[in-house]
């Protein structure tokens, strides 16, 4: 588990302003603890976590739900399939301290391309 933002999500946010600001915008998520609600969560033996999944509540779009499995993060929203990344994904993250994988997440980018 990672605390801080990795540095490639920080190079990433520099060159593409939309990410940017879908990180800017996950602060209100973290900021009211009631938009972000723990779902489901499962851990193995040693007690690390494998899955998770979030209910985010955004209060001009509605709800959608973040899943984790073993390094990768989804979203139902339209900007994850976009972008790969979204606000809700930001700020799970932050509640989490875990951030998605860059060889994961870039890899189901060019799939889907």
């Amino acid at each position: 588990m990672t605390s801080k933002l990795p540095d490639w999500i920080i190079e990433w946010m520099q060159k593409d302003r939309l990410v940017r600001n879908k990180y800017k915008i996950s602060h209100k998520y973290v900021s009211h603890p009631k938009r972000i609600q723990k779902m489901d969560e499962k851990r193995d033996e040693q007690g690390n976590i494998i899955s998770f999944k979030y209910m985010i509540i955004s209060t001009k779009y509605g709800k959608y739900w973040v899943r984790y499995n073993e390094g990768l993060y989804e979203c139902s929203c339209p900007f994850f399939k976009h972008r790969g990344i979204c606000s809700h994904i930001f700020g799970v993250c932050q509640i989490t301290k875990i951030w998605p994988k860059k060889d994961l997440l870039f890899s189901k980018k060019e799939k889907t391309e």
